[in-house]
């Protein structure tokens, strides 16, 4: 669901989009009227008319070369980096994107692709809850992909401690989410469509994406032959920014579409 604007942001994004256009049409008509006829179009009509057409491109004219001036002078964005989830969840731009998407469009389609889930479940679960609490009304489209466990029996590639700790992890979250699912099943106001899906492949990446316009993607590596993730930290892309982001969705996106039509549901 895409957000509602107001009514100056439509203002503002028809100005945006009609001003070059406008442009072009007025400088044509402050060229072309002067060479139209007098049988055609009186000297007053030619005159009133065009002081207006001119002002009105004059300031059309400016604010395209403002643009342009605020283009070539603001600072070079960096790409928005955050060391761990507890640093992303609580940044401006998480919330921001998140939960305000939540509480003005009541619904949110949500994927992701994770290990054990151990930081987003814990998130997510607190905040449906919160509003399931204040009943207020709102519709979840939750994937959630996790690994499978019986993929870690013959792995050679992760040591001991981590596996032991994954078991322990990705166990207690299925158990959660199914639990979850069945305490909330009836709830009145809310719709909430919960899918547990399960891979069994290393995946280059972990992360959320929402609404396929925001996605906020980590990236796993190799150290002395053991599977590490990045440390939990992310990246945080938007459809059509200057740093690939739409790509970046995509990829994403055809990541989950593999693993949803070629693993099975979790019971």
């Amino acid at each position: 669901m895409k957000p509602t604007l107001t009514l100056y942001q439509k203002i503002q994004f028809f100005f945006d989009k009609a001003k070059i256009p406008t442009a072009y049409v007025l400088f044509l008509y402050i060229t072309i009227i002067q060479y139209i006829p007098k049988d055609l179009i009186s000297k007053e009509f030619k005159e009133i008319s065009l002081l207006p057409a001119a002002i009105t491109l004059g300031i059309i004219v400016l604010r395209i070369f403002f643009d342009i001036y605020k283009k070539v002078n603001q600072p070079q964005r960096n790409l928005p980096f955050f060391e761990s989830w507890n640093a992303l969840v609580e940044s401006k731009e998480f919330s921001s994107s998140f939960e305000k998407r939540i509480f003005d469009d009541k619904v949110i389609n949500l994927k992701v692709i994770g290990v054990s889930l151990r930081f987003y479940w814990p998130f997510i679960k607190k905040i449906i809850e919160k509003f399931l609490q204040e009943d207020k009304k709102f519709e979840f489209n939750l994937t959630l992909a996790i690994l499978d466990p019986d993929f870690y029996e013959e792995a050679v590639f992760v040591d001991q401690n981590f596996r032991d700790k994954f078991f322990m992890q990705v166990k207690a979250t299925i158990q959660d989410i199914e639990f979850f699912k069945k305490a909330y099943s009836g709830a009145k106001n809310c719709k909430c469509n919960i899918e547990l899906i399960r891979y069994k492949f290393l995946t280059p990446f972990y992360g959320v994406s929402f609404d396929d316009k925001f996605l906020f993607l980590g990236n796993t590596h190799w150290r002395d032959s053991i599977f590490k993730s990045a440390g939990n930290s992310y990246n945080m892309y938007v459809e059509d920014d200057e740093f690939s982001g739409s790509e970046k969705i995509k990829m994403f996106n055809s990541w989950f579409d593999y693993i949803r039509s070629n693993q099975l549901l979790i019971e």
